[in-house]
């Protein structure tokens, strides 16, 4: 029988959670030979990518990234912390500051697959079909 990228990352989420470093150490090396006996090694990226994302709903974190024309300062990050986790109900969030130059000023905001876009480009667009409405 297969098993599916999204089968082992569970499994490996309840095998790993709650031990201790070195426990979750050998859990890995058990896992990966599992991986290899199974000629499933193919699949370690999308397990790895799987995991990622179980381990952070279970643990209520939360990644957003935010695209902005100029690196976001320390205080802008935080102000963007406490949104994401208030309008989430979140416990951590990991922003990831992405540059875009074409971006004349404001943020876009990814979580997940929802879309948050306050830049100026889309506030003038908003305007503008107001005027014309």
């Amino acid at each position: 029988m297969k098993y599916t990228a999204t089968q082992y990352a569970k499994t490996l989420y309840e095998i790993t959670k709650g031990r201790g470093e070195q426990e979750i150490k050998d859990d890995i090396a058990g896992f990966l030979r599992l991986l290899v006996k199974n000629g499933d090694m193919r699949l370690r990226d999308a397990v790895i990518k799987r995991f990622g994302e179980i381990y952070d709903a279970k643990n209520g974190i939360i990644e957003a990234e935010v695209v902005s024309r100029e690196k976001l300062d320390a205080a802008m990050i935080d102000k963007l912390t406490g949104f994401i986790k208030d309008k989430y109900g979140a416990n951590e969030v990991v922003i990831k500051n992405k540059i875009d130059e074409k971006i004349d000023g404001g943020i876009i905001i990814k979580v997940g697959d929802e879309l948050m876009d306050g830049s100026i480009a889309r506030q003038l667009a908003k305007m503008r079909n107001k005027l014309i409405a």
